[in-house]
């Protein structure tokens, strides 16, 4: 079962980062010229992207697109790193059914129907998987070999957290994914220096019983190659 493409057209582009003009677009150099391309990743990339690193970019795409480019990949160190944040949301459901994940589905049952996008309470979840909603989150952020999350502050994944605790406080069955888009990490855990708030809402979904999940994909400027399990610390 191969696992989901990252680019969308059969040709990519490699470049140099120059700089981020606003959070949702990159200046890149491109041969010659300079060119902006759309940056599906609202966080700050902290490590991921730095003036001159290398960049692999979707496109171009003709008008009426504002950006002619989508930016897919940043080199760091020796791995490429995802900046889609969404494609960790596109590989989970395969991820789920080559049996990554077996703690959400429970031992000797297929593989439940999978829907995509679904709203309760306040917040809406990423998956609702059997009778197990899921929430996936994408981790860019690496200190030495452990992937942090979130690189920027984020008041959605605190409340995320929170309302997984509540339901499964009332016995329903939760999880937090976490699919950290490159392979040089070895465990997962919440960047607390960063955001103290989402740390400290993560720590009471554990102990409300929301189950934490993480992998490691090995990432190519095409898409995910393999993926690996890594445990999630500091809970």
């Amino acid at each position: 079962m191969a696992l989901p493409r990252l680019a969308t057209t059969p040709s990519l582009v490699r470049g140099r980062f120059l700089e981020r003009p606003h959070r949702f677009a990159a200046r890149v150099a491109l041969g010659g010229e300079i060119v902006e391309a759309h940056l599906a990743n609202p966080g700050r990339l902290t490590g991921v992207l730095s003036r001159d690193c290398e960049v692999v970019l979707d496109g171009p795409y003709p008008p009426p697109r504002a950006l002619p480019y989508t930016m897919l990949a940043a080199r760091t160190g020796r791995v490429w790193a995802g900046t889609v944040t969404t494609y960790a949301n596109r590989v989970f459901p395969t991820l789920l059914a080559r049996g990554l994940f077996p703690e959400i589905v429970p031992d000797g049952d297929l593989l439940p129907v999978v829907r995509h996008e679904v709203a309760h309470g306040r917040s809406r979840f990423d998956f609702h998987v059997g009778d197990c909603l899921v929430e996936v989150k994408s981790v860019s952020l690496a200190e030495g070999a452990a992937g942090l999350f979130p690189d920027a502050v984020t008041a959605r994944g605190a409340r995320h957290c929170d309302e997984l605790a509540r339901l499964a406080r009332r016995r329903r069955r939760t999880a937090i994914v976490f699919i950290a888009q490159r392979a040089d990490i070895e465990s997962v855990a919440a960047a607390e220096a960063i955001d103290p708030v989402f740390a400290r809402s993560l720590r009471g979904a554990a102990r409300a019983g929301v189950l934490l999940l993480a992998c490691a994909l090995r990432l190519t400027p095409r898409g995910a190659t393999a993926a690996r399990r890594v445990p999630v610390r500091g809970v």
